[in-house]
């Protein structure tokens, strides 16, 4: 059972945070003396991780279904821009699709040897070096998450709401405001939210706002990007979110395209070995217990990675990279046959 419990942290965090899942899958269990995950194991903590990154987008999954089924409900800009959006996760999965199907058999070769997986968790950090060097150079415009975390961290104490009981109040809202918020506090009607949703554009400067104007070729860069992450150590995140620094978008626009775009990568990866999930070895308890902790830690790893990237970069995940993997050749190395 513990087995099972390490294995699901391992992949839930590792799957999305920019430090490779197939890796650390191949590594840890060498380094602790535990049985290497088989492929029925591996497909279930792949689906835990799926189920975390479901949970996370829902709103904007559903927003996709809306569009298609039911785009009034959105109201017209909204239901346009969503379609846009799922056009372009169709054409960047193209890739990954391809190359996934005619590769697979070799990702999986390499992915057995935790040893070369190691050197490739090494090597394959020089994208993401890369990719940093090129953003300090060609800063890409902060988000609204961004800027706002920064205003509020910088804006006079009269300015923000009270950060306790104790702090001292605000100063009194401007009539304009207060008639607004009693405006704001009647019902709305279903038309005038529908219009609301029609005319509002997304935030200037936000994430969203940036994805909805994504240029085709940016998207089919980051999805070529993805088919590159067949590489054990490489990272799906790390080399899509690296992508987007190339083609000048922000770190976490990059990461919210990569998430959105890494649903159908797993969902067809685990449909494919869907028939090996007859064949596992370990009991019902202890295909929940691995489910469940890789969809658990799958979902804090992609609410904290959005979080963070809006004001840092992916240097804490370059240098943890450049050392634990050459930790990992070294101990390899040594405890190797």
């Amino acid at each position: 059972m513990l087995r099972t419990l390490i294995l699901g942290i391992v992949q839930g965090l590792t799957e999305f945070l920019p430090i490779s899942s197939s890796a650390h899958l191949s590594i840890v269990p060498k380094l602790l003396g535990l049985r290497t995950p088989e492929l029925a194991f591996d497909v279930l903590l792949h689906f835990g991780t799926l189920a975390a990154v479901v949970v996370y987008f829902a709103r904007d999954l559903w927003a996709f279904v809306l569009s298609l089924v039911a785009p009034r409900m959105l109201g017209q800009r909204e239901a346009a821009a969503r379609r846009r959006q799922l056009g372009l996760l169709v054409i960047a999965s193209i890739p990954a699709a391809i190359f996934g199907y005619l590769l697979q058999n070799w990702a999986d070769e390499q992915t057995s040897r935790p040893l070369r997986s190691a050197v490739w968790l090494v090597l394959t950090t020089l994208i993401m070096i890369a990719a940093e060097l090129w953003a300090r150079s060609h800063p890409a415009p902060a988000t609204g998450g961004a800027i706002r975390e920064a205003e509020a961290a910088t804006a006079p104490a009269a300015e923000r709401a009270p950060a306790s009981l104790f702090e001292k109040e605000p100063v009194a809202p401007e009539p304009a405001q207060v008639q607004f918020a009693a405006a704001a506090a009647r019902p709305m009607t279903r038309a005038e939210i529908r219009r609301q949703r029609q005319d509002a554009p997304a935030e200037p400067g936000s994430a969203t706002e940036e994805l909805e104007r994504l240029p085709l070729r940016k998207a089919a860069g980051i999805g070529l990007a993805q088919a590159v992450a067949l590489i054990p150590g490489t990272s799906r995140s790390g080399v899509t979110i690296s992508a987007g620094l190339f083609e000048g978008i922000s770190r976490e626009a990059a990461a919210r395209f990569s998430f959105l775009l890494s649903i159908p990568a797993i969902l067809g990866a685990g449909v494919l070995k869907l028939g090996d999930l007859s064949q596992a070895s370990e009991s019902t308890a202890q295909l929940a217990v691995g489910f469940l902790a890789a969809a658990v830690s799958g979902f804090l790893a992609v609410s904290f990675l959005i979080r963070m990237l809006r004001t840092h970069t992916l240097w804490p995940f370059i240098w943890y990279r450049l050392i634990a993997g050459g930790l990992f050749v070294v101990l390899l190395a040594t405890v190797r046959g």
